[in-house]
């Protein structure tokens, strides 16, 4: 049986390992092998997550992420990884890596165990696709198929080949749901001063939507000329994404100091200002928040530069308390989507069996990866993703030759 796969990603190669010595060629428009792998993870490879569920993923139906990740979970990954030969460790955050720390460590173990029993086909652009008579055209040939896997990846980092052709090749035959960028930094309306550019914080990031909590992280957040960014700000990227794709009103509340409740840190900052009485407030603020962001947290606050902290009035407390524990940032739009690490929508997954991975429309075809809707959230969800469809899709094709 002839496979025919497009696309040589993480979930290309995925595929081609789990189908082992079989008739399978692989088309990729790049020179080599998974190019977008190589950027993953800041170059690390952040390829699966110890804390592991259906809540990880955006979707329209979460049965039928559920039925994925429990055909293939994150610990199978582990292990397969184990079996390939490479070495994984996790941070406490519950992401694991490989343990070189190396991006380029795991697309060349992939590639290197899957070519051994399958063909990579380079420089091959795929440039139409006739579903009824099964054949694949592409910049220098054309190819039959008796199966058709589609790992074309999603509309992120175009530069590495994901540049979302595929779904104008497949869109008048296929339902593809509206697509954004996600995992990624965003343009806010309150911006702070170019002093600020640059700061990088631990702190809560919380999204409102609609004025309603949805969800959010505790992590590093940095300031930004434009706006915010940092891995709190991934954490929540793709809810925050899928509901500026709806025209929603997104804000994003920022807690310093989420160990402390409103009414402790305010105390906190009083007796401060009680113990240091003939300081300026700017110099109690030096030993809580970085220096870098004072200026802007007393002018939010409406406190003068200049104030003795022993002068201070109930407002003043309250309002610093405020800025504080609940600075508050509304979301403009999405800032970067040229360096967005992953698509929010895509191939709509009512119209694939999440038993085979495999259309409803033309049986033969299947979508792996993140060419389907679902989309992971930042944390290492997505490569699981991949390689769990590959696993299911490869299973059934070869159960088909037995």
């Amino acid at each position: 049986m002839k496979t025919i796969v497009i696309g040589a990603g993480v979930a290309g190669l995925f595929f081609a390992n789990f189908m082992g010595k079989s008739d399978v060629k692989v088309l990729d428009k790049n020179e080599f092998a998974g190019r977008k792998l190589l950027a993953t993870g800041n170059g690390r490879c952040n390829f699966t997550n110890l804390n592991y569920g259906v809540d990880n993923f955006t979707s329209s139906n979460d049965d039928f992420v559920k039925n994925v990740i429990d055909y293939f979970t994150n610990m199978d990954l582990i292990e397969y990884f184990h079996e390939l030969g490479i070495a994984t460790t996790h941070l406490p955050s519950g992401r694991c890596y490989p343990k070189t720390m190396s991006s380029k460590t795991v697309r060349d173990i992939l590639y290197l165990s899957a070519k051994e029993s399958i063909e990579f086909m380079f420089d091959e652009k795929v440039t139409g696709i006739d579903f009824k008579r099964k054949k694949v055209k592409t910049s220098t040939n054309n190819y039959s198929y008796d199966k058709l896997v589609i790992a074309a990846g999603g509309i992120t980092l175009k530069n590495s080949g994901s540049d979302g052709k595929i779904f104008e090749l497949i869109e008048d035959e296929i339902p593809i749901t509206k697509m954004t960028y996600a995992i990624t930094n965003y343009e806010t309306k309150e911006k702070l001063s170019k002093k600020a550019k640059g700061t990088k914080v631990s702190a809560r990031a919380s999204l409102f939507v609609d004025g309603k909590y949805v969800k959010e992280s505790v992590d590093d957040v940095i300031f930004q000329d434009y706006g915010l960014t940092g891995t709190a700000i991934l954490d929540i990227s793709n809810d925050l994404s899928l509901h500026l794709m709806k025209n929603r009103e997104c804000e994003i509340r920022i807690d310093f100091f989420p160990e402390y409740n409103r009414k402790d840190f305010r105390n906190f900052l009083f007796k401060l200002s009680k113990k240091f009485p003939s300081r300026p407030i700017k110099d109690i603020l030096i030993g809580i928040i970085n220096e870098k962001l004072i200026d802007d947290i007393l002018n939010i606050s409406n406190v003068s530069l200049k104030k003795i902290s022993g002068n201070l009035s109930d407002k003043d407390f309250d309002n610093l308390t405020k800025s504080l524990k609940n600075l508050s940032f509304s979301v403009k739009k999405i800032h970067d989507k040229e360096n967005a690490q992953v698509t929010i929508g895509g191939v709509d997954i009512k119209y694939i069996d999440p038993k085979t991975m495999t259309s409803t429309i033309y049986p033969d075809v299947f979508f792996i990866g993140e060419c389907q809707e679902v989309a992971g959230a930042c944390g290492g969800y997505n490569i699981s993703w991949a390689a769990s469809t590959a696993k299911i899709a490869s299973d059934y094709i070869r159960s088909l030759d037995v």
